[in-house]
């Protein structure tokens, strides 16, 4: 059984495409396509080579990545890193202690399971919560025919 602590990903977008093939950086672009970070006609994006340095940098779990670490093909604004960094933390692969950024788990396949464990118990609140509105529903639908009897 896996022990996960859960991390501020707001939400989840996962978009369906075909499986890559088993080419490293389009397995990285895959990703990037399927959380909803990127698009498949972009070549070489900002999404695809951050998720790649944190990827390389997972199993360094004590020296994170800083936004002015990240080095890009060509100059992009810090604020503009960051405002990838934050879409990273919002889909649940990255997070952020202190200033330093850092790949959820120690590899992508433990991200994923951890993602996948947050998405399961989200379900889990949402299925009980419909449970009791359902619940909710037929007592009050029961109650509306109690008083319409009444009163005819």
């Amino acid at each position: 059984m896996f022990c996960y602590k859960i991390y501020n990903m707001e939400k989840i977008i996962i978009k369906v495409t075909e499986k890559p093939n088993k080419d490293p950086e389009k397995i990285i672009k895959w990703f990037c396509i399927v959380f909803g970070l990127s698009d498949e006609e972009e070549k070489n994006n900002i999404e695809t080579q951050i998720l790649k340095k944190f990827i390389m940098n997972a199993e360094n779990r004590n020296n994170g990545i800083t936004s002015s670490d990240l080095k890009f093909n060509k100059p992009i604004p810090k604020s503009t890193v960051i405002y990838h960094l934050n879409r990273f933390i919002s889909s649940g692969l990255i997070i952020k202690k202190g200033r330093k950024y850092y790949l959820r788990a120690t590899n992508l396949l433990k991200a994923i399971e951890e993602i996948e464990y947050d998405i399961n118990k989200e379900f889990k609140k949402m299925l009980d919560i419909a449970l009791d509105f359902d619940k909710l529903m037929i007592n009050y639908q029961k109650k509306i025919r109690k008083i319409k009897k009444l009163h005819n």
